[in-house]
């Protein structure tokens, strides 16, 4: 659907894209975004009954074949769910840094529906890393997983501000002189971001 929603956006703007769909992608989105999760919880589920039925097998299944399939099916599901929790648990650097970090919220602004938040932050490590500029958007009320949009290593003054689904990202550093050009627009979930320099 991405590349659909993508060129309809470019040479439409968002009124291209009709709002059932936009409600859609609101709802639908957290799926997405927690997609691993919610399999891995699916599969535990899955794993759990299935070694009840196990647990049970002489008087729920009657042949052998059965009994054999039920157990393969458990160990199946449990190693799955096993496999993709430890994937998903986060490095050791990442739960240390939390609190080896600062972060200053410089602007913040609430999307007209309600639905998502973005952020001007900036991230300082210390030694580490040094400072770093980020706009974040988070879907609500999702606010433990944010994502980082614009990522600046420098200090550029950045402003927020919405317009339907659309924010605007206005900012004192060029398009140029940025390492890697972002496309016009960004779309994340149901939101499209676009940059634009700020005018002295």
């Amino acid at each position: 659907m991405h590349p659909w929603l993508r060129e309809r956006v470019t040479h439409g703007g968002e009124a291209a894209v009709p709002s059932p769909v936009w409600l859609a992608i609101d709802l639908l989105f957290p799926v997405w975004l927690f997609g691993p999760e919610l399999f891995c919880g699916t599969l535990a589920a899955s794993a759990l009954a299935t070694w009840r039925v196990v647990r049970r097998r002489d008087h729920l299944l009657t042949s052998k074949t059965a009994r054999g399939l039920a157990i393969g099916a458990a160990v199946i599901s449990f190693s799955g769910a096993l496999v993709l929790a430890v994937l998903m648990l986060p490095s050791p650097f990442a739960l240390l840094t939390p609190s080896m970090c600062q972060t200053t919220t410089f602007d913040e602004a609430l999307s007209p529906n309600g639905r998502y938040k973005a952020t001007v932050a900036e991230v300082d490590c210390g030694a580490i890393s040094g400072f770093n500029r980020q706009v974040m958007l988070t879907r609500r009320p999702f606010s433990w997983a944010p994502m980082s949009i614009f990522y600046f290593n420098e200090h550029p003054a950045l402003h927020l501000s919405w317009n339907g689904r659309t924010l605007t990202v206005s900012g004192d550093r060029s398009l140029k002189s940025m390492r890697r050009q972002p496309p016009d627009p960004i779309i994340w979930g149901g939101v499209l971001v676009r940059y634009s320099e700020l005018k002295e």
